[in-house]
Parts: structure tokens; sequence; C-alpha cells
């Protein structure tokens, strides 16, 4: 007991006395700010003076230009340098990749799957797009005409059926039920099913689509004047370019580029390969997993629709690199430095069969809405 209380006793002593030493640093911090402040306000003073003395001296400018000349001298040397490390260790890490087959193969594995991906998702996207827009125009006894590169409207432009009301809900039903697809996408790549949680990359693709299909279509829809961007021209009444159109245009682009920062981690999450994630490699990941399928899928959507290309659709297989290519700026972030040893990678396994489904989801999109299906 005698033993405890004297511990004790000490631990106090001790205790006091550290707190003691950091009020007194403390104290002589203060001290030294004091200084501080006081030959700042004496050398403003000085300085104050001098200029009131001689308005026009070129001395402290010349001094001040020289200093941020040094500073920006200092700033270009960093990046100098850094630049100069990034390209000797991609140089060495291309030399891994090509001298290791495995390496090879999982990128091209990964580019394949992603690829695939991207145009199922896009494609199954849009067609409940426009599923529910001829859904829509059907119910207002509007008649459409569904070809495989956009919808038709048949009837004459000054026909008493298109009302503000039917104009509105026609071309904002699409667009909100992409939104709304979107999201449950995003949830989906959140579940903890063990079946459903293989198709991770496939839920991911399918947030960027339904998103675009929102927000991208309606940029597109503002250089081309058609489809979403007639949603807020009847419902508000406006001309061409008007300033409702412009404010949403901008907020739509700044939400897509905010996106990239939300998309980033989960692609590194979706990888399905802890080897391609390392650090060294994960530049490569970012390339074959996200840019080139985008530009991939860009491709073959241009394709099927030959040779009667429609400009909006184009427009709208572009716009998810406002998502897709800033991506680039934030996979090698602090944050995510360690992604690939905290376990949330789960290994995944090439599918044919998506490969598969892709095709025959072309062949027969193409094939069957060639002729064109006439609703009403």
């Amino acid at each position: 007991m005698a033993n405890l209380f004297t511990e004790n006793k000490i631990e106090k002593r001790d205790r006091r006395k550290v707190q003691a030493e950091n009020r007194q640093w403390k104290a002589r911090k203060r001290a030294h700010r004091r200084i501080q402040r006081a030959e700042a306000w004496l050398n403003f003073q000085k300085q104050f003076r001098t200029f009131i003395a001689n308005p026009f001296a070129k001395r402290k400018l010349k001094g001040i230009k020289k200093q941020q000349k040094e500073f920006l001298d200092v700033v270009k040397r960093d990046r100098k340098l850094s630049r100069q490390k990034w390209q000797e260790t991609f140089h060495k890490n291309l030399l891994i990749l090509r001298s290791s087959s495995d390496l090879r193969t999982k990128l091209i594995y990964t580019f394949l799957h992603s690829s695939a991906y991207f145009v199922f998702t896009f494609l199954l996207v849009y067609i409940i797009y426009q599923s529910v827009t001829i859904f829509v125009a059907a119910s207002f006894n509007i008649p459409v005409e569904w070809v495989y590169y956009r919808l038709k409207f048949p009837l004459d432009t000054f026909s008493p059926l298109y009302s503000r009301f039917a104009l509105v809900m026609i071309f904002a039903s699409g667009p909100f039920v992409s939104l709304v697809l979107a999201f449950i996408f995003l949830k989906l790549f959140f579940i903890n099913d063990p079946f459903l949680k293989r198709f991770k990359l496939f839920y991911l693709w399918g947030f960027i689509c339904g998103s675009n299909m929102f927000f991208g279509a309606y940029i597109a829809g503002f250089f081309t004047r058609t489809e979403f961007i007639y949603m807020s021209e009847w419902l508000f009444m406006s001309s061409m370019f008007d300033v409702e159109e412009i404010v949403f245009t901008v907020v739509s682009i700044v939400t897509l580029l905010v996106m990239a920062r939300i998309v980033t981690p989960l692609f590194l999450m979706s990888s399905g390969s802890v080897t391609l994630l390392q650090p060294g490699f994960r530049f490569f990941f970012m390339i074959f997993q996200v840019i080139l399928p985008w530009l991939a899928g860009m491709l073959i959507l241009f394709l099927i629709t030959l040779p009667s290309p429609y400009i909006p659709l184009i427009l709208k297989t572009i716009t998810p690199g406002l998502i897709l290519i800033p991506t680039l700026f934030f996979y090698d972030s602090v944050k995510f430095e360690n992604i690939h040893k905290t376990g949330v990678i789960k290994r995944s396994y090439f599918r044919w069969s998506i490969i598969i489904a892709v095709i025959a989801l072309l062949f027969f999109y193409r094939v069957i809405l060639n002729i064109g299906i006439r609703i009403l």
C-alpha cells in the first residue's frame, strides 16, 4: 500500500513538472510572438514612411519581383523533379508489364470485362430511357416510332395533342427514371449478398450511365436542341440558350466532374485483383479499367448507329468522360494509397458470359429496331 502511494505521488509530481514546463513553453512562445508582431509593425512603419517619402521608388518592387521569381523557380524545379520521378517509375513498371505475361493477361481481361459492362449498362439504361418515354407518350395518345438510333414523333408539329404538360412529362420521364436507376445501382454496389457482390463493376457502370442519361442528356440537349432540353423549354417557357438553360448545363457539368471523386475509389474496390492495385501498376489499371473501355464503348455505340449517326446519342457517349477522365487525377490520392492492403478487394473471375450477352444485345437491338417499331 505504501509503495502504491509512493508511486502515485511520484506520478503526480512528474505530471505537475510536465505541466509547468508546458506552461513555460507556451509563455515563451507568446512572448516570441509579441516580439515578432512588434518587429513586423516597426518594419511596416519603416516601409510606409519610405513609400510616402518616395512613392515611385522601384527598389522594393524589384525585391518583391525577385522573391516571386525565386518562388516560381522553386515550384517549377519541384514539378520538374516530380515529373521526372514519375516518368522513371512509369518506364520501370512498363518494363515489368512487358516481361510479365500474367500481368498483361490480367489487364486484357480487365479491359474486356469493363468494356462489356459499359456497353451493356449503357444500352440497358438507354433502352429503359426510350421505353419510358414511349410509354408516357402513349398515355397522351401521341404516336412514336422507335428506330435503333432515336425516337421519332410522326405527329404534326402543331397537333393539339402536344400540350405543355404532355411535352414536359414526355421529355422528362426518361432522364428522371435513369437517375432513379443510377441510385438503385449505387445501392446495389454496397450490397452484402455473396452472389450479388460479384457484379460490382456492373453496378458501378450502371450508376455512371444512369447519371449520364440525366445530366449528360441535358448537356447533349443543350447543344443539339433535342430531347431533355424540351423539358426545361416548356416548363419555364424559355428561349434558346436562356439563363435557366445555361445554369442547368453548368450544374450538370459540375455534377459530373464531382462524381469523378465518388467513383474513383469504387473503381478501385471493384478491381478484383490486388496485384493490379499495387501503386506501381495502378495507373495501368485505371487506363484499362476506366479510360479504354469508355473509348471502346464510344466506338461500338457509334458503329451500331451507322449509316445514320445520331448526334445527341454520340454526345451522350462522350459526356461520361466528364466523370471518367478526372479519375486519373484522384486514383493516386493518399487516401487510397493502401487500399490494396485493406482486404476490401475480393478476387473476381473473367466471365465470357457477359461478352456473349453484350454481343447478343447489340445484335438484337440493331436488327429488331432496324426497320422501326410504330407505337399507336
